[in-house]
Order: structure tokens, then C-alpha cells, then sequence
């Protein structure tokens, strides 16, 4: 599913302008009056996790929320006519047969993931069945080890490979340019994308490390970072939602 030179120019314009005010994101979004939940629109899962170091109101799954999810939302019906709106965002657990209702989960702040044997047997599961993640908004080297031990309790004979530009989950929808990605604030180390296959060669898991692409999405309506990085976010997070929907 690849937009031509005239789409991708029309398309990429789309972000733009939805990006002016939340006032005329509201105004624009074509399906205002359709119930959020109903099964047949794309719904945006976020899994609620336990954690090591977050507790309190701000625990580090929830960070971002709702506005990231709402965000993109907003952007993925207006750019590629995929039925959602933008309440069409749910909390799920990771141990709920319920997930497997979703074609994609996100997990923000993995690094913080204090996995359970139980959540580890449906969501082997649920990938197995089709199913695909992001993690997203985690850096350094102590996030990296917790999330690598929570991962390998779930595919303990699989291991995360750095993705490429040339990876099909970059060139889906929109042809992305370049993995160079500018943090939305300081970070421990480089921005990488890393990923696990299947033994189909499918995408099952896609990593936004050091980084945090949701931030991104959850300010673009009050141009709190640049808007060319707003806008480059929303293009690996309509990627990525396409990935899903389409492999």
C-alpha cells in the first residue's frame, strides 16, 4: 500500500494543515458522530503494566496519554481514510484474552516493565496469532536491559535485530527518508530502531529506543516541538499502523 509522488504530496500537506490548532482538528475529522468503540473502526490499544520505578498518578505506561493516541488518530482517518475516531483509543492488560481483539498494542515506557509469567504466555499469544507492538519512549542502557528481560521471557529463542531504512514497515504508506531521528528532548544515546520477526520474516515488534515518538504526537497541536519533527513522527506512527493492518 504505497502512495504515488501526488498522494504522498497531498497526503504529507494533510498533516501539515491538521497541525495548525486542536479547534480545527475537531472541525476536520470526518467522523465525529461514529461510536468510538464500535469493532469495525480502528482502535489504538495501550497496555497497563506494573512497573519498577513509576508508581503514583504519572506511572511511566500512561505517559503521554490521551493526547498522543487522540493525535494520531486524527492524523491516520485524514491521511488514510482508515474509519477511527479520535476517542477510539482503549487500556488494556496484558494478561486479557481481550487483546487479541487488537491488531496493534503500544507500550510506552518499557524500560520501567515489570513483566509477569501470565501477561508473557498471552502475549507470546497474541504475536503468534498476528498481532504487533511498539515500544515506544525509553532510553539508556538500564531501560534497555529490563526490556530485553521482559521480551525474552515472552520469545526467549528470538532476538531484536537494528532495523534499516529498507525495511518494508518504513516504506508501507509513507516512503520514510531517513531512521536519523531527532529526540524530543535530551535522551542516553542514540535513536535506533530495533525489531523482531517472526520466523515468516514478519514484523511483530517494532522499538522506538532512545526516544520517544509519542511525545512528538501528543504536542503537535501546540507546536511545542518543530513542526517538521511532528510531522516525521506521524509518519512512522501511520507506518506503523498500516504495518499492522496490512502483514
Amino acid at each position: 500500500m504505497r502512495l504515488s509522488k501526488s498522494m504522498r504530496r497531498l497526503a504529507l500537506g494533510g498533516i501539515f494543515f491538521l497541525l495548525l490548532s486542536a479547534a480545527t482538528l475537531w472541525a476536520l475529522f470526518p467522523d465525529l458522530d461514529a461510536d468510538p468503540l464500535d469493532p469495525s473502526h480502528f482502535r489504538f490499544a495501550r497496555v497497563q503494566f506494573s512497573s519498577y520505578f513509576y508508581g503514583g498518578w504519572n506511572p511511566g505506561w500512561a505517559h503521554d496519554y490521551p493526547r498522543a493516541e487522540r493525535n494520531l488518530l486524527r492524523i491516520l482517518a485524514e491521511v488514510t481514510g482508515i474509519k477511527t475516531t479520535p476517542d477510539s483509543n482503549v487500556i488494556v492488560q496484558l494478561e486479557d484474552p481481550e487483546i487479541m481483539e487488537y491488531p496493534l498494542l503500544y507500550f510506552s515506557e518499557p524500560g520501567t516493565w515489570n513483566i509477569t509469567p501470565e501477561e508473557a504466555r498471552n502475549f507470546r499469544d497474541y504475536l503468534e496469532r498476528g498481532g504487533f507492538a511498539i515500544f515506544d519512549d525509553f532510553d539508556g542502557p538500564r531501560d534497555w536491559m529490563n526490556f530485553e528481560r521482559c521480551m525474552k521471557q515472552v520469545i526467549p529463542e528470538r532476538n531484536l535485530v537494528e532495523l534499516t531504512l529498507d525495511h518494508p514497515v518504513f516504506n508501507c504508506f509513507y516512503e520514510i527518508e531517513t531512521l536519523d531521528m531527532m529526540p524530543p528532548y535530551r535522551v542516553r544515546g542514540k535513536p535506533t530502531f530495533y525489531g523482531l520477526e517472526d520466523e515468516h520474516g514478519r514484523l511483530q515488534v517494532v522499538v522506538n529506543f532512545n526516544n520517544d515518538i509519542g511525545d512528538f504526537w501528543e504536542w503537535s497541536d501546540e507546536q511545542f516541538h518543530p513542526i517538521q519533527l511532528s510531522n516525521e513522527a506521524y509518519k512512522f506512527g501511520v507506518n506503523y499502523i498500516i504495518y499492522a493492518l496490512t502483514h
